[in-house]
């Protein structure tokens, strides 16, 4: 849910977040940050959150920009080979999961969003492309300009600036939001005043990115060059304040960092410089590898707040739609695909950051999919053009091909998402930035907490607290789904998918299989736990169940269930449907014990967690070759917030190809992870996250919460001893490499002694030990 986008919109600084080149810069500019983005070609492209904000806009205009015909005329090469997603690892913590309670309370209903502990942001400080640059381009030797009408003619004073887009951008939009200016100004604005460096400036340039040879092919600044400005920018500012007063202010700054998208549509796409070399796997390697270098050395100068940007749906942009998309002009789905492979590297790529570096906060914005689900539901949000820019044809005008000669320029931009083919409109900045970042807006204050907080306060190893908002109160926890929060219903139904024996729950209280899937507690229980209910979450067909375990919760989870209807037949147990119409069974239950009125409260506020699909994927798909769907209907959701529910978690699948059975079954003689699975597990897992985001919209006071386990669990497989686990490969019971269920019994042989040393308990289910690290770091108030 926290989406990072644009520079000059974020953080309180000031409104307009200035060029590091500006040759005229203030000391003012200085301390309160600068841009050094060079991706001309794509403002919207760094940020799919950018992109949730048109959703809601007015616009037209999605797929095409405003300026020109919307779309790049140079011809590029067509690229035919289909990308192989893979699955690479993350941990995901340094995204909103740890705010997913005070979400799901306040999705609807937030009051203003203050800094923590009265914080206050001295700079913003941008590196990157086009998204953010605020017009360093002026004052170098590149074509990559656009300081020339149309661009800026609706900007103050209707003049060009350099930005690309028709008025303000980001980084501008980030400063106002922090309260401290309307404009950024780019360092090399020769008008800087001293106020102007104090509150920030922006080092970005247009057609930038994380390959070197990016910004030599169009002569901008490469993001080795903004470093070298960052650090003359550093000895300015000490100059100024002193060595303690500045490395003060860049501890405590924010920092953007958003490129990428010029590296996978122009260098690697439409070039031949890299193919013969590098796949496009080894490329997103490439591109990884820099920004991590990247990353570090803006660590060594003093950045601790860094907000990392990924890319979004590129192939989306309204000059690919019209150079490879095809008579229909479509996304091409295999440029898309290059940066959903680039963004799976970079999010564990920043993970690790922050778990290997003390005082790194490094935060991954995700707004690939946020932008996507914009495009796939335009009429949703009151746009009239979609396919086409607001300059020139609306198909391929950028840069010095989007001037006030470009016949058939818009009258009116505000009803398009792009300005030119691969740049947002102002009113697109302008809706996405409060939408992403704002603390005065309902939705968006939301993100903007959990990014704040996160920035500001994120430690992993310190574990700062973050509370539930004050004066709510979860009454219950209701839990759907398979066997990872299954506390015991399938020992009450003809199945032979059971755990009521030793040793599963060798240690669990009392040292008893309570038909857990593992040796102890499960999600479930830790998720009851942290929303301060209770610390066992009991199962709703125990027969010993009384009116205060139904009042405070239970689960109706049956292990072997999935989406897949298919799924739970196989295998003989609960099926979804099996288990909302136990959960009906339940309010009737309720109902008559409190009343109506009361049993409703409960209802819509309880929390509620649906976590299911793996089996779909490693059983019933692979084993049956049955169809997977992610509907509503086949989830359950639409019945679900039907019966009175509104707070809702949805987990994502897992790392399915790194379980221990998956490793042995199909990861061949090393048993490594089996990427097929993996692969389904991330599609789905695409799917799922975009289907939650509509349901938002669609339901009045739907608050649904896409929990992404999937690279969370993964950093832990490959970083096990970070954690103390010694296994990772096999499970605790016996062989460890396929026991499960009834073939994990107390004459297994081979069971390992200490069951803190594995990650998994069995070849499916993870241990104790492991729901307990990832329990704060998915569901949990207090990480």
């Amino acid at each position: 849910m926290s989406k990072f986008p644009h520079t000059d919109l974020i953080v309180g600084v000031k409104k307009i977040l200035p060029a590091y080149l500006d040759p005229s810069p203030k000391v003012q500019d200085l301390l309160t940050g600068g841009s050094q983005k060079m991706n001309c070609m794509m403002h919207i492209n760094h940020n799919v959150d950018t992109m949730i904000l048109y959703m809601n806009s007015g616009f037209e205009v999605m797929n095409q920009g405003c300026c020109g015909t919307g779309t790049q005329r140079r011809r590029l090469s067509q690229h035919q080979r289909i990308i192989e997603l893979t699955s690479y690892y993350s941990s995901d913590i340094s995204r909103d999961i740890t705010f997913e309670f005070p979400v799901l309370f306040f999705y609807h209903n937030v009051a203003a969003v203050k800094l923590p502990n009265n914080e206050k942001i001295p700079a913003v400080i941008v590196f990157g492309d086009s998204v953010v640059d605020s017009g360093n381009n002026n004052n170098i030797s590149t074509l990559v300009k656009c300081n020339f009408p149309p661009y800026g003619r609706d900007f103050v004073g209707q003049r060009p600036t350099g930005r690309f887009g028709n008025g303000r951008v980001p980084s501008d939009l980030i400063a106002k939001l922090v309260g401290v200016n309307k404009i950024l100004p780019a360092y090399l604005d020769p008008k800087l005043k001293i106020q102007d460096l104090l509150t920030g400036v922006s080092f970005t340039s247009c057609g930038s990115g994380y390959d070197p040879l990016t910004p030599k092919i169009v002569s901008v600044l490469s993001l080795s060059d903004q470093i070298d400005m960052f650090k003359t920018y550093i000895n300015k500012i000490t100059a100024a304040v002193g060595k303690e007063s500045a490395a003060t202010i860049l501890s405590k700054s924010i920092y953007i960092v958003c490129t990428g998208s010029n590296d996978i549509v122009n260098t690697y796409f439409s070039t031949p410089l890299r193919r013969p070399r590098y796949d496009i796997s080894a490329y997103t390697d490439l591109m990884v590898e820099s920004a991590s270098s990247f990353f570090q050395e803006l660590y060594g100068l003093g950045a601790r707040r860094i907000g990392v940007v990924s890319l979004p749906p590129i192939g989306c942009l309204s000059s690919q739609r019209t150079l490879r998309g095809g008579r229909d002009r479509g996304c091409l789905e295999t440029i898309n695909q290059a940066a959903s492979l680039f963004n799976s590297k970079l999010s564990p790529e920043v993970d690790a950051f922050n778990m290997r570096l003390p005082e790194a906060r490094l935060v991954y914005l995700d707004v690939y999919n946020t932008l996507l689900s914009l495009i796939r539901n335009p009429t949703q949000y009151g746009f009239e053009v979609m396919d086409q820019g607001c300059c020139g044809t609306g198909n391929i005008k950028v840069s010095i091909l989007c001037t006030r000669y470009s016949p058939g320029t818009c009258n009116d931009a505000s009803k398009y998402i792009f300005w030119d083919s691969y740049h947002p409109s102002k009113k697109g900045y302008e809706v996405i930035t409060p939408m992403v970042f704002d603390s005065q807006t309902s939705n968006s204050s939301v993100k903007f907490l959990s990014i704040v907080i996160v920035l500001f306060l994120f430690h992993y190893a310190s574990g700062t607290a973050v509370k539930l908002p004050e004066n709510k109160k979860i009454p219950a926890v209701i839990v759907f789904g398979n066997s990872i929060v299954d506390p015991g219903n399938n020992n009450n139904i003809k199945t032979t998918v059971k755990a009521n024996f030793p040793p599963y729950g060798r240690d669990f209280i009392e040292r008893r299989p309570t038909g857990r899937f593992n040796n102890g507690r499960v999600p479930s229980d830790f998720i009851a736990e942290s929303a301060g209910v209770k610390k066992i979450l009991p199962p709703y067909l125990d027969p010993n169940l009384s009116l205060q375990d139904l009042l405070t919760g239970v689960s109706f989870a049956s292990g072997g269930s999935g989406y897949d209807p298919l799924s739970s037949q196989i295998v003989s147990v609960l099926s979804l449907s099996d288990q909302l119409d136990l959960f009906k069974h339940y309010i009737r239950r309720i109902n008559a014990a409190i009343g109506n009125e009361r049993t409703a409260i409960i209802l819509s506020k309880s929390i509620y967690i649906v976590c299911t699909g793996t089996d779909d994927i490693a059983n019933t798909y692979l084993l049956h070759q049955a169809t997977l769907k992610c509907t509503n209907k086949e989830m359950g959701l639409q019945e679900l917030y039907g019966l009175g529910a509104r707070r809702i978690g949805v987990l994502s699948l897992l790392a399915i190809g790194c379980v221990p059975s998956q490793r042995t079954l199909r990861g061949g003689i090393h048993r490594e992870c089996s990427e097929p699975q993996n692969q389904a597990a991330i599609l789905f897992n695409s799917k799922l996250s975009a289907q939650i985001d509509a349901f938002n919209k669609k339901l009045p006071e739907a608050r649904l919460v896409y929990l992404d386990i999937y690279y969370t669990l993964l950093f832990l497989i490959l970083n096990p001893a970070q954690y103390g686990f010694e296994v990772a490969n096999r499970g605790c019971c016996g062989t460890r490499n396929i026991e499960v269920s009834l073939t994990c019994n107390l004459h297994t042989p081979g069971t390992y002694n200490d069951s803190l040393k594995c990650i998994f308990w069995d070849s499916y289910h993870l241990s104790e030990k492991t729901y307990a690290i990832l329990n704060p770091l998915v569901f949990d108030t207090q990480t």
